[in-house]
């Protein structure tokens, strides 16, 4: 019983590694398409970009932040795991995650600091990055 819980504890960041590096080459196929932000028709290739990686994210962060916990605490609770297992199994593949998140950045804040032609592209830049952020569907 050990072994399944061991691997349905690592289960979601091997799942959610994968689809970090997707959404990475997502951002960098608009980056090569679009250098600049020059027209409606690149803050429309945005938009599609930002709803794309808005879709999933939710729901995989929700798995990958409290699903490894709850099946160490019930496998210490039944005995099969141990507080090592905590920092093996679920702090430390997290801490990996987060320095590969850091390195690769976000993609929302590096598309703010796109060069943009005009004011008012400017500020459909900031709208789609601020939903892209703070929101879970975009309003566009």
């Amino acid at each position: 019983m050990r072994e399944i819980m061991i691997g349905l504890m690592l289960a979601p960041i091997v799942l959610v590694m994968p689809y970090l590096m997707y959404l990475q080459a997502q951002y960098i196929k608009f980056k090569n398409e679009v250098p600049r932000i020059r027209d409606e028709a690149d803050i429309q290739k945005l938009k599609i970009l930002a709803a794309r990686q808005m879709r999933g994210t939710p729901t995989g962060l929700k798995i990958v932040n409290y699903f490894p916990f709850f099946i160490w605490l019930t496998g210490l609770v039944m005995g099969d795991l141990y507080w090592s297992d905590l920092f093996l199994y679920i702090v430390l593949p997290y801490l990996l995650m987060l320095a590969f998140c850091s390195v690769i950045g976000s993609p929302p804040v590096k598309i703010q600091e796109f060069e943009v032609a005009d004011q008012s592209l400017e500020s459909q830049r900031d709208h789609i990055v601020h939903v892209w952020i703070h929101e879970t569907h975009p309003d566009w």
